[in-house]
């Protein structure tokens, strides 16, 4: 199997709003998005220009052979954080009418950061998603960062092994939508 990574493009949303979906919880990237009542404003967040999950932001890995989206990670850089935060968790919040739960920062300036990656289901096990994160980290340097941050669950246990066998190394607890998770960091 062939896999190419590239910038997402706008037509890539509904995938990436599954993406986000998936990364925060809300969905099963087994399920059909379109039957979950938070898919559609998840895709117009993604669509949004200067929010914290805008597709211009994403990297997408591509089957070559069917050329359909396999999987998806966000990166970007810490300094733009707290004012896509605002604009994002504002607009979810009454869109959906819910109180998202509380959540720390999870990034700052200074920093580049890696959120938000999600793999078919059936495409996990073929080391996509570590193609991705070596592509985000690449682009990041080549932007001159030298610090990299992500969270993960706090529970999840295999996913932080993941993370540090990539060189990244817990930092703090942090609480993002009222669950607890472990910011972790690499530098270089």
């Amino acid at each position: 199997m062939d896999i190419t990574i590239r910038d997402a493009v706008p037509t890539d949303v509904p995938f990436l709003a599954r993406c986000v979906m998936a990364a925060v919880g809300t969905l099963d990237m087994a399920e059909k998005a379109e039957d979950n009542p938070t898919y559609e404003t998840i895709c117009e967040i993604c669509a949004m220009e200067h929010s914290l999950y805008c597709w211009n932001h994403f990297r997408v890995a591509v089957d070559t052979k069917t050329g359909q989206p396999v999987g998806s990670l966000l990166a970007y850089d810490g300094k733009r954080y707290a004012r896509a935060r605002d604009l994002t968790f504002s607009y979810a919040a009454v869109k959906t009418g819910t109180d998202l739960g509380e959540s720390d920062m999870e990034t700052c300036k200074g920093e580049y950061y890696l959120d938000s990656m999600a793999i078919l289901p059936e495409y996990r096990g073929r080391k996509i998603g570590h193609a991705l994160m070596l592509d985000a980290i690449r682009q990041g340097k080549e932007r001159n960062h030298c610090r990299f941050t992500l969270i993960a669950e706090k529970e999840a246990d295999s996913l932080k092994s993941y993370y540090s066998a990539l060189g990244f190394v817990p930092e703090e607890e942090i609480i993002f939508f009222g669950h607890p998770y472990t910011r972790m960091a690499l530098h270089i």
